[in-house]
């Protein structure tokens, strides 16, 4: 892959490299699709192309908490245009959803020990979750009581719950969605 010249300019501005880069295509049939993957790893004793396809499914996660920061969190929706607020707010973003990520995590050992005897799992509602720590967290980190507050927040959490349905697939047809529309109809935003 060879730069072209917006990017040659820029590259030279940073003094990086315009040497081509060499890039691996492999293809991964999926149910419905084919999806091409692009990589660096060249060799195919390294990665095999027949192992792209797990390793493709592994990124399901990393999307999704991406989809977490980008659309609950809204981790680019700042109240401030200076740095400091700006670093103020993205720092905020992230201890309010690791702290959420820690109760999620917490309260699902709750829900794991209760639905046992049912048909299906059950995970813990993360949005709600995050929604209820939004309203939680100052309180959390100022006012003593911090153990019982917690406590309840788990509790909370616990009863939020939604069914895994594993190898669920549904084509997605999005009606008289607006142009302007800052966040993605299917998405919805915490408090």
């Amino acid at each position: 892959m060879k730069p072209n010249k917006p990017s040659i300019v820029r590259c030279q501005e940073k003094g990086l490299s315009i040497k081509p880069i060499k890039l691996r295509l492999v293809r991964v049939d999926l149910k419905k699709e084919t999806e091409v993957l692009v990589t660096n790893i060249l060799d195919d004793d390294i990665v095999r192309t027949g192992d792209f396809k797990a390793l493709y499914h592994l990124r399901w996660g990393i999307e999704e908490n991406y989809k977490r920061q980008k659309q609950w969190l809204e981790i680019e929706n700042f109240s401030g245009k200076s740095e400091l607020a700006i670093k103020q707010d993205f720092f905020a973003k992230l201890v309010t959803h690791n702290l959420t990520a820690i109760t999620v995590r917490e309260s699902q050992k709750f829900v794991d020990d209760k639905i046992q005897s049912r048909r299906r799992n059950y995970k813990v509602n993360f949005a709600q979750a995050l929604s209820k720590m939004k309203d939680t967290i100052i309180s959390l980190l100022h006012h003593s009581g911090l153990h019982e507050r917690l406590q309840k927040l788990i509790d909370f959490c616990a009863q939020t719950v939604e069914a895994i349905r594993p190898g669920r697939s549904f084509p997605r047809n999005i009606k008289n969605k607006k142009q302007n529309n800052i966040r993605h109809i299917s998405y919805k935003g915490c408090k």
